[in-house]
């Protein structure tokens, strides 16, 4: 063979198995790489400042969910929406903009009752107004409570004032025109006079006002054993400063609307609230909940934050029950679970779609040295 034509044809076959060994090491970093999944998002609807901490507890459940795989093996996507009085529009941008699967909140009953109407994906709220998930002539039928229903503990704390406390009138104080003030007062009054008490003294307030001094001096003339307020900070706290201020000995009585760490922050000085009792939003919380959230947020799960992550959790297990993001798929896998154990207990969901819990009871709290403190458990026959 001619030298020269055997140096090249050696070099051609050099250069050949130099390209044929490079894309051999290569061949994992050659082609085109796979696109990650989308997200799977969820909207979270909460006030800028009340109840915050269900915000909190639905982040601990996602960090938890996301670490163990995500949902249909996603990610999830928290899109957060401030609750306020055009909820409408926050519900149909988080649906029809964001296309989330569902929604975990609102947390005012007289919010969740607007979602109901024009809403069809599943909806976790954190109100507690036994009315919002009630079908009527309006199609709520996507709205699920996570929480006993604030007839429920309405129910239980007329109770805890009779046979607990040996007390016989009553006074109530709630919000003008809210759903669940209304609602809780309702029924505490209903049980209250079937238990053999009697409702001297009724006032309302409107949402914002400051002074009290016309429906307190009322109330002060009644004299009543305790004074239900059914209502929200900041206007609860204020309503108890001035109650002492004018001699009203009554022992104070709150809703499950005080369990809440605002409560506390808004008098410069918790004295009056001392002594008071009230109901807590959530029953007893699971150890690994508790010391999970306070590693989390270097805090204990005040208030509502069982709810967020019992919401988020709930969402979760029934997506992944039904391997499907169509909505009605969801909310029947929802109205299915059994025997969940999360922050709380739910041994399922009734036809009102009220969560069913045992009967451990709703656990009430007294105001000892400016903090709550649980002061028993009372057992509630749902």
């Amino acid at each position: 063979m001619n030298p020269k034509i055997f140096r090249l044809t050696l070099c051609v076959l050099l250069v050949l198995a130099i390209a044929s060994l490079s894309a051999e090491e290569g061949t994992e970093d050659v082609g085109i790489a796979e696109e990650p999944m989308p997200t799977l998002k969820v909207g979270l609807i909460h006030p800028l400042l009340n109840y915050a901490t269900f915000g909190d507890g639905a982040k601990l459940a996602l960090a938890e969910i996301n670490k163990a795989g995500g949902v249909l093996g996603r990610q999830v996507e928290l899109i957060y929406k401030v609750e306020t009085g055009d909820i409408a529009d926050s519900v149909r941008e988080l649906a029809e903009k964001e296309n989330v699967v569902a929604i975990l909140g609102p947390m005012f009953s007289s919010s969740a009752v607007k979602v109901g109407p024009i809403i069809n994906i599943p909806v976790i709220v954190g109100a507690t107004g036994a009315d919002v998930t009630n079908t009527g002539n309006d199609p709520r039928d996507f709205l699920f409570l996570v929480a006993n229903s604030n007839a429920l503990q309405a129910k239980v704390m007329a109770g805890f004032v009779v046979n607990d406390l040996g007390k016989k009138t009553a006074a109530m104080i709630w919000q003008n025109g809210d759903v669940y003030s209304k609602g809780f007062v309702n029924a505490f009054d209903a049980n209250f006079q079937e238990l053999g008490g009697r409702i001297v003294a009724n006032q309302i307030y409107e949402q914002g006002d400051t002074m009290f001094d016309g429906q307190l001096g009322i109330i002060k003339e009644a004299s009543p054993d305790v004074l239900l307020l059914a209502s929200f900070p900041p206007e609860s706290p204020v309503i108890v400063q001035q109650a002492r201020e004018m001699g009203i000995k009554a022992t104070f009585i709150g809703s499950d609307g005080w369990d809440d760490s605002l409560m506390l922050d808004i008098l410069e000085d918790n004295t009056p609230l001392e002594n008071s009792y009230y109901c807590s939003i959530s029953d007893e919380l699971a150890a690994g909940f508790t010391a999970a959230y306070e590693t989390m947020f270097k805090d204990q799960p005040i208030g509502i934050a069982p709810l967020g992550y019992d919401a988020m959790q709930l969402l979760a297990i029934a997506i992944e029950n039904v391997k499907s993001t169509d909505p009605v798929m969801i909310r029947d896998a929802v109205a299915a679970i059994t025997d969940y154990q999360g922050a709380t207990t739910i041994s399922g969901f009734d036809r009102n779609r009220h969560p069913v819990k045992p009967a451990a009871g709703i656990r009430v709290l007294k105001i000892v040295d400016g903090q709550p403190q649980q002061y028993t458990v009372v057992k509630a026959s749902q």
